[in-house]
């Protein structure tokens, strides 16, 4: 026997603040979140110091808990709260906060500690605080979560595969509920050296244009922090508690290209076998599907690649990315633009791609720019949600309307 799974909570932090509301009025306002921070010299995307407190409140329980652990704290208990489960008996509710990069600024501060003043006593939440499960553990110990506790790593594509794990582990009746998402908090200086070596930051200094996905002037991603969690269950369970749905998660598509650590392959294949795995897992026809929330992180080869793959697949869908919004979040991008959608699902409203102003490339998408009606001729409303990372690693979700037939 299998189930249908439905989303019922969202928490988000994002470059726009702490908070869903926040992050969907951004969206909304087509308006850039990034920042130009001195300190790291770069465009980037980060939770402003103005909720410091709220921030350090959320770990309050838990000493010498760090920045990722405590934004995943933050998520959950928006997502409980807001789906109705706050004060539930959570024995069957599993969580998985997926994460990219572990706290790197410890790895780095302990490491100094160690080679220039030849520390040998360091603290021991040293090793709790760059384990990738931890932010996960502290979820379920805030909340008493029973169901297990897990982290995945999947890259950029981390949210979407957190998700996509969570969803068929409910399906198919292993796990009654599930917390799901990502969040990475990779800002400093290490990471931004190593991505600038990689040669994947834009060059753009200025903070409301250097995010541009698919425009003919994009030269690299934004580095940005945050994620989110979504609370997915079994349909029944939902009614029977009159929960509200935000949309209902019918499909998950996974793949890798076996190519190279950081490029994809020129003919797609990677992006086209997930999503077409997704497609087919859901049993409908690609007609059905009217938009694509696009992975597109304002790189030259990549958003082209992403376009074709789409192309090869849909005769005409619209496509647009949240990149140009909020820069690329790295494991918690997937979760954040799964929790847009399943907001463009419910108040019908596809949000645009920030600074798309010419292609330089050919497509039969059609590519959002501004933020637009989603009528759909009475169709229910079906969207893709691409998610793909370094290692060649590629996600994909489908998520629909929800309708009790």
């Amino acid at each position: 026997m299998t189930h249908r799974v439905v989303i019922t909570g969202l928490g988000a932090i994002s470059p726009y603040g702490i908070g869903v509301e926040a992050l969907w009025k951004g969206l909304l306002s087509m308006r850039s979140s990034l920042i130009f921070d001195k300190k790291l010299g770069i465009v980037c995307g980060k939770v402003s110091d103005k909720h410091g407190d709220e921030i350090k409140k959320a770990g309050e329980n838990f000493r010498n808990i760090n920045r990722i652990g405590c934004f995943s704290l933050l998520a959950a208990g928006e997502a409980l709260k807001d789906a109705g489960l706050e004060d539930e008996n959570h024995l069957e509710t599993g969580i998985n906060v997926g994460v990219g990069f572990s706290d790197i600024d410890i790895i780095v501060k302990v490491g100094k500690m160690i080679e220039e003043k030849k520390e040998r006593r360091v603290s021991p939440y040293f090793i709790p605080n760059i384990l990738t499960n931890i932010p996960a553990s502290y979820v379920a110990m805030e909340y008493g979560l029973l169901g297990g506790s897990v982290s995945c790593s999947a890259a950029c594509a981390t949210g979407v595969v957190a998700i996509g794990d969570a969803f068929l582990s409910i399906k198919h009746g292993t796990t009654r509920r599930m917390i799901a998402g990502a969040i990475d908090t990779a800002l400093n200086p290490l990471t931004v050296v190593g991505f600038q070596q990689l040669r994947a930051l834009t060059k753009n200094k200025n903070p409301e244009g250097a995010s541009r996905p698919f425009d003919e002037k994009r030269d690299g991603f934004i580095l940005s922090e945050g994620g989110g969690l979504v609370v997915l269950e079994r349909l029944e369970d939902a009614i029977s508690r009159n929960a509200k749905i935000y949309a209902e998660v019918i499909g998950y598509g996974i793949s890798s290209d076996a190519y190279h650590l950081t490029s994809p392959r020129e003919d797609g294949l990677g992006s086209q076998l997930s999503m077409q795995r997704c497609i087919d897992s859901t049993k409908i026809n690609p007609i059905n599907i009217s938009y694509v929330n696009a992975h597109a992180t304002s790189t030259q080869i990549g958003d082209k690649i992403e376009s074709t793959s789409i192309s090869n697949i849909f005769p005409s869908v619209m496509v647009s990315s949240y990149k140009g919004h909020l820069g690329h979040t790295l494991a918690g991008a997937g979760a954040l633009e799964t929790i847009g959608t399943a907001l463009s699902i419910k108040h019908k409203k596809i949000i645009g791609t920030l600074n798309l102003e010419k292609l330089d490339f050919e497509t039969n998408n059609r590519m959002i720019k501004n933020c637009h009606d989603w009528d759909n001729d009475n169709k229910k409303r079906i969207s893709l949600i691409n998610s793909f990372g370094f290692g060649g690693v590629y996600g994909t979700l489908c998520l629909s309307e929800y309708c009790d037939s």
